[in-house]
């Protein structure tokens, strides 16, 4: 496959964020070309951002993207992706994000008084049931009841048994240390998470972007391929075969793609820190 199918990989590598002049021509045209709506190229993009990932649309629709321009485009994708990064928007997108992440506290501990009340109230629930099922069984088989209502009856009367070890202090004082346990489990999960999602997400977008360059920093846009089985094109190299996905798209779209997405990510990083 030509280098020039694989620059827009590159140019939605790049653009791991938000938008917001969509009405610029040469952005919407790229959009345009690839058949891609506004909504669609937003969510890819906060997609990407969010989950340090690198999905990008088929870049079939570029064919005709001539050498010399896509270095240019990835300038212009690159500026419109640094308005949206600041947009109210994509900042709306982010905070919903990270409510999404926030930890779910403990379920509420209930005393041992509560827990006991429970149980008397669905064993008698129990036992009312199958009381009056057993009315509505024929006479034959009513007995085969009879055994198991006695059974759940004597489990009520030992609830109240004040030698019941699920109910005295020192089950309570059990469960209130597990509840504290979970509640300070719960509240470093909590720090962690005001840690890993501040209220700006600038980190979240300065680690996008870092990801980008370590994975891209030594593409060899000199590597040989082969034919392998079935017509697929194969590195001569094997330790390239188990480079990153990332790397292989940098290698497919070109030294000029790659270098002028690393130029773009570069600045923009200096600018963010």
């Amino acid at each position: 496959m030509k280098k020039l199918l694989f620059f827009l990989p590159l140019f939605f590598l790049l653009i791991g964020f938000t938008i917001n002049r969509f009405a610029e021509n040469k952005v919407k045209n790229l959009l345009s070309q690839i058949q891609y709506s506004e909504d669609g190229a937003k969510n890819i993009i906060f997609s990407n951002c969010s989950g340090a990932y690198f999905y990008f649309p088929n870049p079939k629709h570029l064919k005709d993207i001539a050498a010399g321009e896509k270095a240019a485009i990835v300038n212009d994708v690159g500026s419109y992706v640094k308005e949206y990064a600041s947009s109210k928007d994509f900042l709306n997108k982010y905070i919903e994000y990270k409510d999404r992440k926030k930890p779910s506290p403990p379920e509420k501990r209930k005393s041992a008084a509560e827990l006991k009340q429970e149980q008397k109230e669905g064993l008698k629930q129990a036992i009312e049931n199958l009381e009056k099922t057993k009315t509505q069984m024929p006479n034959d088989q009513q007995a085969s009841f009879d055994e198991t209502i006695k059974s759940f009856k004597e489990q009520l009367k030992e609830i109240d048994n004040p030698d019941n070890p699920m109910y005295n202090d020192q089950m309570e004082n059990s469960m209130k240390q597990m509840y504290d346990m979970q509640m300070n489990q719960y509240n470093d999960q909590v720090a962690q998470w005001e840690r890993d999602y501040p209220a700006d997400p600038k980190p979240m977008i300065i680690n996008w972007l870092t990801k980008f360059l370590n994975e891209s920093k030594d593409v060899d846009f000199k590597a040989e391929l082969a034919e392998a089985r079935g017509g697929k094109k194969v590195f001569v190299k094997q330790a390239y075969e188990s480079k990153s996905h990332l790397w292989k798209v940098c290698f497919r779209a070109g030294k000029e793609t790659t270098d002028a997405a690393r130029s773009f990510a570069q600045n923009w990083l200096k600018e963010l820190k």
